[in-house]
Parts: C-alpha cells; sequence; structure tokens
C-alpha cells in the first residue's frame, strides 16, 4: 500500500499576472503605467504583478511522485476572494502546515486528506479595502490622462483585522493536484479515470468544448478564436471602463457588433459560436447598480450579436454574495419577462462550493464559472460541476490565465472527467497556446482510454 514519504516544494512561475481590478475600475490606468502604479487592494505591491505559483511534490515510498501546483487567479481579492498568493509565504505554511499530516499517510487516502486540508484553520492579520465614495461616476478624458499621478497620492482606506481563515484556496487546490496525481500513478490510470471511478461516473467519450479569453487583446484574439472555431468566445476583458465600455456602453455594443461582422467574414455558414463577454461589473459600475439600466444595454447586445446567441458575465458584482445572488436573479426575471435570450453567467462571489450553491438555489444564473483555483480542493470543483449538471445549470469549468502548465493539464483531465459544457483554455492570454494544452491534453488521455 503506497504511503506518503516526503512533500517537495518549489516555487514556480504562473503564466500571467496579478491585477488589481479594484484600481483599475476606480480610474483608468494606461496599461504600460500599471506595473508601477501603486494598488489599491492590500496585498498588491503594484497594480499589475507576475503572477506566482509553487510546485508541490508529493512523494510515495515507490519513489513515484504526483505533481500539483499552488497559484491563484488573476483578480485576487475581488469579490471575496483570498489574497493575493505569495509563493514563499506558502513554501513555509506547506512545509509547517501541510507536511506533518500527509506524511506516512496512505496514497489511496487522497480524498480524506484532501478533505483534511479544507478544515485547517490558520490565523493570519490582514488589510482590507474599505469602500470609495462616489466609484462609478463619469470618467472624463483628463482622469484618464492624470491617473497614474493621482494614484500615488490618493491612498486607499483601509481597515487592519487578525482573524483565522482556512488555508489560503491556491494551497489547497495545489496540494490536492499532488494528491490526486500521485494516487492516480499509484493506481496506473489517468487522473480523469480515477476521479470517475471515486465518484462513479462513466468514462469519457468526448473531448469537452473550449472557451477562451483574449483580455485586452480584443480584435487579433478574437480573430484567432474563430479562425480556430471555438464554441464560444472571446470573453474579453473590462478593466477600463472608458476604453471597452464608455458612455451607455456604446463601446462594447460597437465590439459586439464587430464580432458578429467577423464571424460571418472568417467562418463558415456552419460556424455558429456563442459570444460569451465578462464584463467584470463594467455594467453596474457605469450605471451604478441600476438593472433597468443594465438590462437595456443587455437588450442592445443581443441585437448586435444576432444571430448568434449572446452570453454576459458578471454584469454587475455586488457588495456580498448574498447581494450577487439577488441581483443576477432579478435580471434573470427581468431578461425572462422581455423575453429575451441572453444568458447570465455568475463568476463573482461563486468562491467555494457553498458559494455555488447558493447561486443555484438561488436560480441565479444561467452558467456558472468554475474559477477552480478559487474552490481550494480539486474534490470541491467536481462537487460543484456535479451540483450545477443535476440542477440544470451551465458549467463553465474554468480558472484563470495566471495558472501554469500543470493545473491547465489537470483542469483538462477534470474536465473529461465532469463533462462540462466548456473548459476555459489556460494558462496565459496567448490564446494558441492556451487551447494546444487543454485540447492536446483531453485528446491524448481520450486516445489511451479509447485504446
Amino acid at each position: 500500500m503506497a504511503k506518503i514519504t516526503q512533500i517537495l516544494t518549489c516555487p514556480t512561475l504562473g503564466a500571467y499576472y496579478y491585477d488589481d481590478l479594484a484600481a483599475l475600475q476606480e480610474k483608468p490606468v494606461p496599461e504600460a503605467a500599471r506595473y508601477t502604479a501603486p494598488a489599491l487592494t492590500p496585498g498588491f505591491q503594484h497594480i499589475r504583478e507576475p503572477s506566482e505559483s509553487l510546485a508541490v511534490g508529493v512523494v510515495l515510498d515507490d519513489g513515484t511522485i504526483g505533481w500539483g501546483e499552488c497559484t491563484g487567479v488573476a483578480f485576487s481579492a475581488a469579490a471575496g476572494r483570498d489574497p493575493i498568493f505569495r509563493s514563499q509565504e506558502a513554501q513555509i505554511t506547506v512545509q509547517e502546515l501541510v507536511s506533518p499530516i500527509l506524511l506516512d499517510q496512505t496514497i489511496l487516502d487522497f480524498r480524506k486528506l484532501a478533505l483534511n486540508l479544507e478544515s485547517i484553520q490558520t490565523a493570519v492579520s490582514e488589510e482590507r479595502l474599505l469602500p470609495r465614495g462616489n466609484r462609478g461616476e463619469k470618467i472624463s478624458r483628463r482622469d484618464l490622462l492624470s491617473a497614474p499621478g493621482r494614484l500615488l497620492t490618493d491612498k486607499p482606506r483601509t481597515e487592519k483585522i487578525t482573524h483565522e481563515r482556512p488555508l489560503h484556496s491556491a494551497i489547497r487546490y495545489g496540494v490536492s493536484q499532488a494528491l490526486f496525481a500521485a494516487a492516480a500513478q499509484a493506481r496506473e490510470m489517468s487522473l480523469a479515470e480515477l476521479i470517475c471511478g471515486e465518484w462513479e461516473l462513466p468514462l469519457p467519450e468526448r473531448i469537452v468544448p473550449v472557451h477562451a479569453q483574449c483580455g485586452s487583446n480584443r480584435f487579433q484574439g478574437a480573430e484567432k478564436m474563430i479562425i480556430r472555431r471555438l464554441k464560444s468566445l472571446p470573453h474579453a476583458l473590462v478593466d477600463d471602463l472608458t476604453e471597452h465600455l464608455g458612455d451607455d456602453a456604446v463601446q462594447l455594443i460597437r465590439y459586439t457588433k464587430w464580432l458578429h461582422e467577423r464571424i460571418q467574414e472568417l467562418g463558415a455558414e456552419d460556424y455558429h459560436p456563442t459570444i460569451h463577454l465578462d464584463l467584470h461589473g463594467g455594467l453596474g459600475k457605469i450605471y451604478q447598480n441600476d438593472l433597468g439600466k443594465i438590462l437595456g444595454t443587455l437588450y442592445a447586445l443581443e441585437k448586435a450579436a444576432h444571430p448568434f446567441p449572446l452570453r454576459i458575465e458578471s454584469p454587475l458584482i455586488r457588495e456580498t454574495r448574498e447581494a450577487q445572488v439577488d441581483a443576477l436573479a432579478t435580471l434573470r426575471e427581468y431578461i425572462k419577462f422581455r423575453k429575451m435570450k441572453v444568458k447570465v453567467v455568475a463568476d463573482e462571489w461563486a468562491n467555494t462550493l457553498e458559494d455555488i450553491e447558493d447561486f443555484i438555489s438561488g436560480q441565479a444564473a444561467d452558467m456558472i464559472h468554475i474559477k477552480m483555483p478559487d474552490l481550494g480542493g480539486l474534490q470541491n470543483t467536481i462537487e460543484a460541476a456535479l451540483a450545477c449538471k443535476n440542477k440544470g445549470v451551465e458549467t463553465l469549468l474554468g480558472g484563470s490565465c495566471a495558472e501554469t502548465d500543470l493545473t491547465a493539464r489537470i483542469s483538462a483531465q477534470v474536465a473529461l472527467a465532469v463533462q462540462p459544457d466548456l473548459i476555459l483554455a489556460k494558462p496565459g492570454m496567448g490564446i494558441d497556446e492556451g487551447i494546444s494544452i487543454i485540447t492536446n491534453e483531453m485528446i491524448r488521455t481520450l486516445t489511451w482510454l479509447t485504446h
């Protein structure tokens, strides 16, 4: 019976950046200035920083190693998420708190061990950003040009609190990957097979359709996705309310019209993708969370996208999970009343299995973006995906561009097992690379299972 003899750790590199969403949506900050501009959200040094990761290796007594990687998401600390992930701090935590409870344990108890990680509590002292007045005000050209200088002097209001919390979600994410991977090796099977066996799921017979994100590379990136005939695209990005939305969201409507035209120009007649736009709460910002005005923009976007289906992710972000669930549920009622077809996707505040269950029971989403690093242990992602399927809610098995090649391949294995509606191409924002990593991992595994 294979036992755990050692836990290896080493800092590694994330594939993109951590961005301070609060600072970006406070006032426009040119991309070139983000690397040096001071942040608003506690824990960030600058508005944009390279993403970090920590590799964790679970060594078995036969010498095999199961690897996982701890990493966070691009918009860390936003909408109830854990603070920005620091690999050196996490390395100490894994060595001091995690290793002792894993050593000498049998790897066949991997599910129990991963569950035990969820119950570990650690005392932390952290700063929290207090609400600032006048957010969501109209932004002038003068604001745009003077934003970096103003951020140097306009310090955010924070409060410092000490409390106990679970291990950082990134740690639980990475260590659980290593446990699952080591268990799969011990049983001489793929990770997808291991999950199917443990959760009594049928072995996969098809790969999962891929959804990609282009970030601020809104035009060339979308064209890459169209050429590759992705089923869902382009995610896009709203971190500059002036450039990406504009007054009354006119820039976003124009962009949607451009997507519609480009799909027809580059795609064949049988290519009919869904236009999926992640607004990161942008409409709520420019309309002060007025659902009537948001509904009006969704109607305009739906007309611009026609005949292609439209999904809108996080049209607004409220202050709490409860408020977010209520707002999205009400918005869906408005959409139904107007006989519109646009679908609402929940992401922000859907950070845990319990959060996702609340969105499901509150009928607050047509689709839920399951951000795997936010959920911690892989078992939580699996349970969340199955809960959505049981209630007829669509799923995007996602995460972040800030992740790593290893976490992407593990995500592909999980996707094969639970068969969500879509899987996010990751890591990075290069588009082609993420599509290749995710798709090839699924193809190789499926080919092995078939033969």
